[in-house]
């Protein structure tokens, strides 16, 4: 179980709901009920969902109309007892209602070695604050892709440059052809995919894109914080295969 003193350090960090998303990617609610309008249950994922606040809040504002699951990487970072806990605190859910509404279904694992998830299952995945730990990036997008259902959308808090470190780690997707630099944003172009503008930076939206990704072969990456203790994230570059 999961220490009173940790639990409410990481608060801050772990349990940021729908105002942080609205923020950071923009419009889940909007996505959501456009969904509605035309089918009886949406399915949702949050990627590093943490303490689950936000799916909390989805499953309080719209019942059993969204099946929610979320994914950390392991169970210190949220697990079912945490995200009780978190719900009975801020009045997402009553401490004896999990029989009439459950809580999200929550997954544990790397991303970046794969989600699982069979192909086609998502309507919705979403992410905040978690891009920058993901190792292996562009598989993170593949993944995601893969288990979007054909209409399903994906919006995940991923500025193409973080501010604050120093330019040869600031980029945290570097992409290389012919010994040429490719901005991550021009390579989703290749795949009608894009970093859409946030009213906080940007995110990446992109629906299902099979072939996206398939063409990069992985070079190495580096944990920031290796280097230095105040940074943080996983860069990975990336290189163009011939032909």
């Amino acid at each position: 179980m999961i220490r009173d003193e940790h639990y409410r350090a990481k608060l801050a960090f772990r349990a940021r709901g729908h105002a942080m998303l609205d923020r950071l990617v923009g419009g889940v609610f909007a996505e959501i009920d456009e969904r509605l309008a035309t089918q009886d249950v949406v399915r949702v994922l949050e990627l590093g969902c943490g303490y689950g606040t936000a799916l909390l809040e989805l499953g309080q504002r719209y019942g059993p109309r969204v099946e929610l699951h979320g994914m950390n990487r392991e169970p210190g970072d949220g697990d079912p007892a945490i995200l009780r806990r978190n719900g009975i605190e801020r009045g997402l859910i009553a401490g004896d209602d999990e029989a009439e509404r459950p809580l999200p279904a929550l997954s544990y694992g790397d991303v970046a070695g794969g989600l699982p998830f069979d192909d086609d299952t998502f309507d919705l995945v979403y992410s905040q604050v978690a891009w920058l730990y993901f190792a292996d990036k562009v598989r993170v997008v593949r993944e995601t892709s893969r288990v979007l259902r054909a209409g399903g959308l994906a919006k995940i808090d991923a500025d193409e440059l973080r501010p604050g470190l120093p330019p040869e780690y600031a980029r945290l997707v570097e992409i290389w052809e012919d010994g040429r630099l490719v901005p991550f944003g021009d390579y989703l172009r290749r795949f009608d995919m894009a970093l859409a503008p946030a009213p906080e930076g940007e995110f990446l939206r992109f629906g299902k894109s099979p072939r996206f990704g398939e063409d990069l072969a992985l070079v190495f990456q580096v944990d920031l914080s290796e280097i230095h203790e105040h940074w943080d994230g996983v860069k990975c570059v990336y290189r163009v295969r011939p032909g």
